[in-house]
């Protein structure tokens, strides 16, 4: 854990919020080449917070950037990164999801296990070596809860209430959230457009960086 990592430019700072079992460094492939267009704050969700807690902490962490700011989440760190848009709109300039569970979610947290094996069996051994240090990190509590509670999530309540502009990213073999969530996503989202990334899977910062930093970065050079 720690305080944002921030470039200090004239732009819009972009938040950074990582998944499950993840950190900060799961952005690396992509932090350099973000900030190109302004400061990035990279956030490491602390581990001791519940995910019903989390929102209000990343909240807190925006506020003291002097947002508003735009906000990128992956995976859990997606819908937590939803929630902060719904509840509080005046800290979200631009909203980008990747992969973000909440609609057609699984009945338990075991039921993520093959995706997370075939997740695993197609990432890159760096990458690999990474999931699995964040993951021992993470410890198997946080996990399970972190899994139950994504499992039990419909965010289509939420969805609704966020008025920001939305870009949804998916890597088009994604085995934990599948692409063909995305339409979905798009219905219960009052402004947003999705990019579907066809070299990439639940992963996209590690499995297409360059593709993903070219959505972002046309996506945020719009408003």
């Amino acid at each position: 854990m720690g305080r944002p990592k921030v470039m200090v430019r004239e732009a819009t700072p972009l938040v950074c919020v990582h998944g499950l079992a993840g950190s900060s460094r799961w952005w690396q492939p992509v932090a350099g080449d973000l900030e190109a267009a302004g400061p990035v704050a990279l956030l490491d969700l602390p581990r001791a917070l519940s995910p019903d807690e989390l929102p209000g902490w990343v909240a807190r962490e925006i506020e003291e950037l002097a947002g508003p700011v735009d906000l990128v989440g992956h995976s859990l760190g997606a819908l937590v990164a939803l929630r902060v848009a719904a509840a509080r709109p005046d800290l979200v300039r631009r909203l980008i999801l990747i992969a973000p569970p909440g609609i057609q979610s699984r009945r338990s947290a075991i039921a993520y296990g093959p995706p997370v094996v075939a997740t695993m069996l197609r990432a890159r051994p760096r990458f690999l070596a990474r999931a699995a240090t964040d993951a021992v990190r993470a410890g198997p509590r946080n996990l399970l809860r972190g899994g139950s509670h994504v499992a039990a999530t419909d965010a289509r309540s939420e969805a609704a209430r966020v008025r920001t502009p939305t870009l949804l990213v998916w890597g088009m073999h994604d085995r934990m959230t599948p692409s063909t969530i995305g339409r979905e996503w798009l219905q219960a989202l009052p402004d947003a457009r999705l990019h579907v990334i066809e070299d990439a899977g639940h992963v996209p910062m590690v499995d297409s960086p360059s593709e993903l930093v070219a959505a972002i970065s046309a996506f945020r050079s719009e408003g």
